[in-house]
Formats: C-alpha cells, sequence, structure tokens
C-alpha cells in the first residue's frame, strides 16, 4: 500500500500570490451559478462532460480560459470544464499558446488526436458568449487604482517582515 504523500509546506510566496490572486478575482465580475453552468454544457454538449483541453471524462474543475492573473473574470464564456491535470499543467498561461504546447500534460504533449477541434470549439464558445476579458487595471478608478498600489506596497513589505521572521526562527533553532 502506498503512503500519502507528505504535504508540502505552505511559504510566505505561495501565501502571498494567493492574496494577489483573491484582490484580481475580488475586483472583478463573478457571475457563474447554476444558469451559466448549464449553458456551458449545453454548449459543449459532451454527457457526461469531459475536459474541453483534452477530452477527459474525469472533470473535477472550472477553468478560466484567461486566468485571474491575466484579468480573466469568473463568467460566462470564460469558464469551462477542466480535467486536473489540464488545470495544472495551464496554470495561469494563455489557454492557446499552453493547448499546443510541449509543456508537461498539455494535450499536445498528451497526444491528443482533436487539438485543433479543440481549439475551434473552444474559440466559439468564447464568440458566443462574447468574452473580452478586461485588465484590472481598465476596471478601476483612479482612486482605486491608488488604494490597490499602496495595498501592494504595504503587502511587499509585510512580505519581507514575514520572512525575515522565518529567517530569524531558522536561524535560531539551528543553534539550540
Amino acid at each position: 500500500m502506498a503512503l500519502p504523500k507528505v504535504p508540502q509546506r505552505t511559504t510566505p510566496g505561495f501565501a502571498f500570490s494567493m492574496v494577489d490572486r483573491a484582490l484580481r478575482d475580488c475586483l472583478g465580475h463573478r457571475q457563474f451559478g447554476k444558469a451559466e453552468i448549464e449553458q456551458v454544457l449545453a454548449f459543449f454538449d459532451n454527457d457526461p462532460p469531459e475536459c474541453v483541453f483534452c477530452g477527459s471524462k474525469d472533470v473535477g474543475r472550472w477553468d478560466h480560459l484567461v486566468p485571474i492573473k491575466g484579468g480573466g473574470e469568473t463568467v460566462l464564456g470564460n469558464m469551462v470544464p477542466a480535467c486536473a491535470k489540464c488545470d495544472d499543467s495551464k496554470r495561469s498561461e494563455p489557454w492557446e499558446q499552453w493547448i499546443v504546447s510541449d509543456a508537461k500534460n498539455s494535450p499536445k504533449s498528451l497526444g491528443t488526436a482533436s487539438v485543433g477541434r479543440r481549439i475551434k470549439r473552444i474559440k466559439a464558445y468564447v464568440r458566443q458568449f462574447r468574452y473580452t476579458p478586461r485588465k484590472l487595471e481598465d476596471r478601476l478608478s483612479s482612486g482605486e487604482l491608488q488604494q490597490l498600489k499602496e495595498i501592494r506596497v504595504r503587502l511587499v513589505e509585510l512580505r519581507s517582515e514575514v520572512d525575515s521572521l522565518i529567517g530569524d526562527y531558522r536561524a535560531r533553532e539551528e543553534t539550540v
């Protein structure tokens, strides 16, 4: 019997990147409930649903075609069903580049035969629901942009303090 993997350490870098993602996500539109899910599933018309990228029936996630980091929002036209392998492999890469890349677990690298057809179908989905990404900077007023800039400066300072605390702790523990 194989033992579960040892949990990875949650690093400050990961934690602060999640704070940045949360800011970007919360400063965008979010309208993706049951009605929108039904529209996506009807558009792709696969029963059971499959990963739009590779065709796997092991769909367990909703992926942002345009990642939150790139200005994507959680709305119809940007959300697609995906398997964990594709979602993890794609990360915050542009889907059109990733899908034909040699990245580990990309549809091309997995030998998915229908990549060209899948690209056309995803593009048709985006067109049908008229999704156009908006950069975070274009969504905010000048005052909000200034406030966000100040928050990000404070986050950098806080990250430095956290890294210093961890470094001091580790140095002290090594001498004990």
